[in-house]
C-alpha cells in the first residue's frame, strides 16, 4: 500500500471520528412515534388511564426498577408517584423501596402502614437532602392513604448501607435483651466503626440569623480558621437560606474548606438572600479527624457590616459560644483560651475518635464485623427462645449493613453490589407473591455492567432474576433541576439541552412533550432503530451539579424502557 494511499485512509478515519453528528432520519423519528407511550402528565391524581399499556410492558414481573437522569427533577418524582400508585392499585405490586439507609427507610414503614410518627421528620432522617422533597413526601402520604382503605397494603423500605449508625443501634439493642454475654464484644466491634469513616459525623455551631436584615439582600459571611491534622473532612463555614418551597440558598465549603495543618486564615461565603425568606441558619462546622479552630466571625448585609452583638458573640470574648448551638457525635465543641485571632478566645472543634490510634485498619474492622454476622447467624436456632424470627432475621440483616459499609470503604464489594443483596434479602422475606417497585439513580437501576463506576445494582439483579425484573430509565431536554454546586451550595441549576446525535435530542425532535418507549422493540437489524441499540450520549446527573452532563450509552442493554420529559424542573426541598 502506498503511503498516499494510507494517508488517505488515515484522513478518512480522522473525518468519519470527528465528523458532526448527523439529525434523526424521518423513519427514526417515526419509530419512535409509533412505538411511544404518550403521558397525559407527570402529576399525580390526575387518573391512570394513560399508563394502562405498562400492563403488557411489564408482564409478570416482580421487579420494577424505576431510575432518574438527576436527583433532584420534580417530573421524575411526579411521575415515580404516578407509577408507584399504578403499580400497587392496578398491578399487586407490594412494596416500595428507595435508595436510601435500610434502617432509616424502613421507620417510615410505620408511618405508612400503622400512621406512626412524623412523615416529614421520618424523610429528612433518611439523611439524602435529594429525597427530602415535597414530591417524595407527596408520594408517602399517598401511600398512608392506600393502606387506610384497607384494599390492599404497600410498604415502605430501603436498600442502601451507607451509614451504619442506626443499624450499629438495632444491633447492639437486640443482642443487649437475648444475648447479653456477646453484649461487650458487639459494642468494642461498633465502636471501632465509630472510628472509621463510615461511622464520622461531624462537629457544628449553630445560630440563627434575623431573616429580616437579609431578606432580599447579598450576604459575605467570613471568618478566621486555623487547623491541626484535619483529614477526611474540612473545617468550614456555613449558610443556609429556608424559603417556602424549602432549601433556597445552602453552602457549607465542601470543596474549599480548611484542611490539613494551617495557620489561620480568612474564609467566606457569599450567598443571596430570597426575599421571602422564612428562616436562616449559619455557623461552622469541622468534618472528619483533627482539630479546628474559629474565631472573627463578621456578616456584611449589602456591603456593610452586621454590628448587632445582642443575639451571638462572632468573636468568642464572652467566655462560651453564646447565640449558637455545639455539639456533634464523637466531638468536642467549646470556646477555648490557648487559641485566638483577635481577642483572647477562639471556639475549638476536636474529633475525638480516630486521634492517637495510628490510623484504623479498616480490613480488620470489617472482619469484626463480619464476626459479629457470623456468630448472630449461628444463633438463630438460641434465639429463638427469646426473640420472634422476624426480630432476628432484622438483627441480622442491621448486623450486616453495618458490615456492608466497611466492605465499601475497603473496596472489597462495591455499594451496587450490597445494594442488590439487600433488594433481595427485602423480598426473601416477603411472601412468595410480594412485588417490588425500586427508587435509585439511572445509574443505579441500570442493567448493564458499567453504571456508577462499575458494575450497577440492576445488573446484579438481572443476572440474579432475568426477565422477572423490568428497568425503566428516566431523560429529559431541557429545564432545571435541583443539586449541589460547587462553591453556590444546593441550588436550582439549569440543564443542557441535548445536542445533535444525543438521545435527548432524537426524543426532542418528536414534537411529544412526555412518553414511555419500550425498547425491547428495538432491533439493530431494524434501521429505524438501530441507534437505541449502539453507543449515544444519554444525560447522567447525580447530587452535583454537573458541567460535562452526558455520557455514552447503549439505551437498550441499560433500560428495557425509557421514559422522558421534554422539560423539567428542579425538585421542591422541604425544610431540613
Amino acid at each position: 500500500m502506498s503511503r498516499l494511499m494510507l494517508g488517505l485512509i488515515l484522513l478518512t478515519q480522522l473525518a468519519a471520528q470527528h465528523a458532526p453528528a448527523a439529525e434523526p432520519k424521518p423513519d427514526e423519528l417515526a419509530w419512535i412515534r409509533d412505538h411511544a407511550i404518550v403521558l397525559k402528565t407527570a402529576k399525580p391524581g390526575r387518573g391512570l388511564e394513560d399508563l394502562k399499556p405498562l400492563k403488557e410492558l411489564i408482564g409478570d414481573a416482580r421487579i420494577v426498577a424505576l431510575g432518574e437522569g438527576t436527583h433532584g427533577t420534580r417530573e421524575f418524582f411526579q411521575m415515580k408517584h404516578r407509577l408507584v400508585k399504578f403499580l400497587a392499585s392496578e398491578m399487586g405490586f407490594t412494596i416500595f423501596s428507595i435508595e436510601a439507609s435500610m434502617p432509616e427507610a424502613y421507620r417510615l414503614n410505620d408511618f405508612v402502614l400503622e400512621g406512626k410518627g412524623d412523615p416529614k421528620e421520618l424523610i429528612g432522617g433518611m439523611y439524602f437532602w435529594t429525597w427530602n422533597t415535597q414530591e417524595v413526601l407527596d408520594m408517602v402520604l399517598w401511600m398512608r392513604e392506600f393502606n387506610k382503605s384497607g384494599k390492599r397494603k404497600i410498604e415502605f423500605t430501603g436498600f442502601d448501607m451507607q451509614t451504619p449508625d442506626v443499624a450499629a443501634q438495632i444491633v447492639q439493642d437486640f443482642v443487649g435483651k437475648v444475648d447479653p454475654k456477646y453484649a461487650k464484644v458487639v459494642a468494642e466491634t461498633y465502636a471501632a466503626v465509630k472510628g472509621t469513616k463510615g461511622g464520622r459525623k461531624f462537629g457544628v455551631a449553630t445560630a440563627k440569623f434575623p431573616k429580616k436584615a437579609a431578606a432580599g439582600k447579598r450576604i459575605v459571611y467570613s471568618g478566621y480558621i486555623r487547623t491541626e491534622q484535619v483529614t477526611d473532612g474540612h473545617a468550614g463555614l456555613w449558610w443556609r437560606v429556608d424559603g417556602k418551597s424549602g432549601v433556597v440558598g445552602f453552602d457549607n465549603m465542601y470543596d474549599r474548606g480548611a484542611t490539613g495543618t494551617a495557620d489561620w486564615k480568612r474564609y467566606e461565603i457569599a450567598l443571596d438572600v430570597d426575599p421571602e425568606v422564612v428562616k436562616i441558619n449559619f455557623g461552622a462546622l469541622l468534618t472528619g479527624e483533627g482539630i479546628a479552630w474559629f474565631d472573627g466571625l463578621q456578616v456584611e448585609i449589602g456591603g456593610r457590616p452586621y454590628t448587632d452583638d445582642t443575639q451571638f458573640d462572632l468573636d468568642f470574648e464572652s467566655g462560651s459560644a453564646r447565640g449558637f448551638r455545639t455539639g456533634g457525635e464523637g466531638y468536642d465543641v467549646r470556646v477555648v483560651s490557648d487559641q485566638a485571632y483577635t481577642g483572647s478566645q477562639s471556639l475549638r472543634m476536636k474529633c475525638l475518635t480516630g486521634q492517637d490510634d495510628g490510623g484504623v485498619d479498616l480490613k480488620k474492622v470489617a472482619e469484626m464485623c463480619g464476626g459479629v454476622v457470623e456468630h448472630l447467624e449461628d444463633s438463630r436456632r438460641r434465639y429463638r427462645k427469646r426473640a420472634s424470627k422476624k426480630d432476628i432475621e432484622w438483627a441480622i440483616q442491621n448486623a450486616t449493613v453495618v458490615r456492608q459499609g466497611l466492605l465499601r470503604q475497603t473496596e472489597e464489594v462495591s455499594r451496587d453490589e450490597s445494594m442488590a443483596a439487600n433488594v433481595s434479602w427485602i423480598l426473601r422475606q416477603a411472601p412468595k407473591d410480594a412485588k417490588i417497585v425500586l427508587w435509585a439513580h439511572n445509574g443505579h437501576v441500570s442493567k448493564s455492567n458499567d453504571g456508577h463506576g462499575g458494575r450497577a445494582m440492576g445488573a446484579y439483579l438481572r443476572k440474579k432474576y432475568g426477565d422477572e425484573m423490568v428497568v425503566l430509565g428516566f431523560a429529559c431536554n431541557t429545564g432545571r433541576y435541583t443539586a449541589v454546586k460547587r462553591g453556590q451550595g444546593l441550588q436550582a441549576n439549569d440543564l443542557q439541552a441535548g445536542e445533535v446525535g444525543s438521545a435527548e435530542y432524537y426524543f426532542h425532535q418528536t414534537g411529544l412533550p412526555r412518553f414511555i418507549l419500550d425498547l425491547r422493540k428495538a432491533s439493530d437489524k431494524v434501521p429505524a432503530s438501530a441507534w437505541l441499540t449502539r453507543s449515544i450520549d444519554f444525560r447522567s446527573i447525580g447530587a452535583l451539579a454537573m458541567e460535562e452532563q452526558f455520557s455514552a450509552t447503549k439505551l437498550s442493554k441499560a433500560f428495557d424502557a425509557v421514559i422522558y420529559f421534554d422539560k423539567t424542573t428542579p425538585s421542591v426541598l422541604l425544610e431540613r
